[in-house]
């Protein structure tokens, strides 16, 4: 199995249910458009074959005021909009729910900011809109942090974000370098 991004031609969308309509609509009709409107980006993770999609993610960017956040937070934050990466859906399907595979989508996300992060432009937080409490509590256990007026808006500040993926690149590099070995 691995996270690829969304293909027009290559990714069964129409065989994805994850129980909720609003996610399984999403990934269906309109992925794909917001892909070419250069709205989103969609990561899927493959199954067994290509074409079986076992989950899905979204990214794109999003700012937000520090007149949101708590005090501990807005304190440090500037006056102008907070740049941030917006989690915008997160789905597993039905059939591998409680595997795990959530948090491998989730931790798969996380990195791919902290890479953002690290090459390309600054970023305060990932943000993320919980559907419903399920979803909250399992963002909450990695350490999301609600916006003040918003209980089902949650942002993990960059800080805690690299102190989830950071001990994950050994492990990266190791397969990094076994590529490269295949390859010579």
């Amino acid at each position: 199995m691995k996270i690829v991004v969304l293909k027009q031609r290559g990714h069964n969308r129409d065989l994805f249910f994850c129980g909720s309509e609003e996610l399984d609509v999403y990934l269906k009709k309109y992925a794909l458009q917001d892909v070419k409107r250069n709205l989103t980006k969609v990561f899927v993770l493959e199954g067994k074959s290509p074409e079986e999609v076992v989950g899905y993610y979204t990214l794109s960017p999003l700012s937000f005021s520090k007149m949101e956040m708590t005090q501990p937070f807005s304190k440090k934050l500037p006056h102008y909009p907070t740049p941030a990466i917006l989690l915008g859906r997160l789905a597993v399907s039905l059939n591998f729910q409680g595997q795990g595979i959530g948090a491998k989508l989730l931790m798969d996300a996380l990195l791919r900011v902290h890479r953002v992060s690290e090459d390309c432009f600054g970023i305060y937080a990932v943000v993320v809109d919980a559907k419903n409490e399920r979803a909250r509590s399992f963002y909450q256990h990695f350490g999301f942090i609600p916006f003040l007026n918003k209980t089902n808006r949650l942002f993990l500040p960059l800080d805690v974000l690299k102190s989830l993926v950071c001990p994950l690149f050994p492990t990266l590099h190791e397969q990094a370098g076994e590529k490269i070995r295949h390859l010579g």
